[in-house]
């Protein structure tokens, strides 16, 4: 059995590319030191607002906690909830330190309970418990949409 995490957050207004790098630098720098892996989702804001996260964190329950600290201080992103956590039967990202996806607009669609990732009423359905299957929909949406890194 391995340990699992998922949050959301909403990102700092002006958050860009570069901040986006550091932050997976430090992930996949930091994370196989402490025997952890996951997926990080970023939604773009709408209409010029701030952006979302989406983040999983995988392994032992000590470990999780300590990054879960150091993220949560972390100024780059706010209002952070999480939304779900407790125990699989094995990793679905062990050979990722941190994966990594954008999500857009158009990706999202096909995903009802999430397409409005990055709106404030995201947050608030969040905040309200309202956010159901959210690894699921992790797992799916990195198996299904189009990478970056072509896969």
């Amino acid at each position: 059995m391995v340990n699992y995490l998922v949050y959301v957050s909403q990102a700092r207004k002006g958050l860009g590319t570069a901040d986006l790098e550091a932050i997976l630098s430090k992930s996949r720098s930091y994370n196989p030191l402490h025997d952890i892996s996951g997926m990080l989702l970023f939604a773009g804001g709408r209409d010029g607002g701030r952006g979302s996260f989406m983040q999983l964190l995988e392994g032992d329950r000590g470990a999780i906690d300590t990054l879960r600290a150091t993220i949560f201080a972390d100024p780059r992103h706010h209002t952070k909830i999480v939304i779900e956590e407790g125990e699989k039967p094995e990793r679905d990202f062990a050979d990722w330190s941190m994966a990594f996806q954008n999500a857009t607009a158009e990706s999202l669609a096909g995903y009802p309970a999430f397409a409005d990732m990055g709106s404030d009423h995201f947050h608030a359905r969040c905040q309200a418990g309202e956010a159901h299957r959210s690894l699921e929909f992790l797992k799916d949406f990195w198996a299904t949409e189009p990478r970056e890194d072509g896969r």
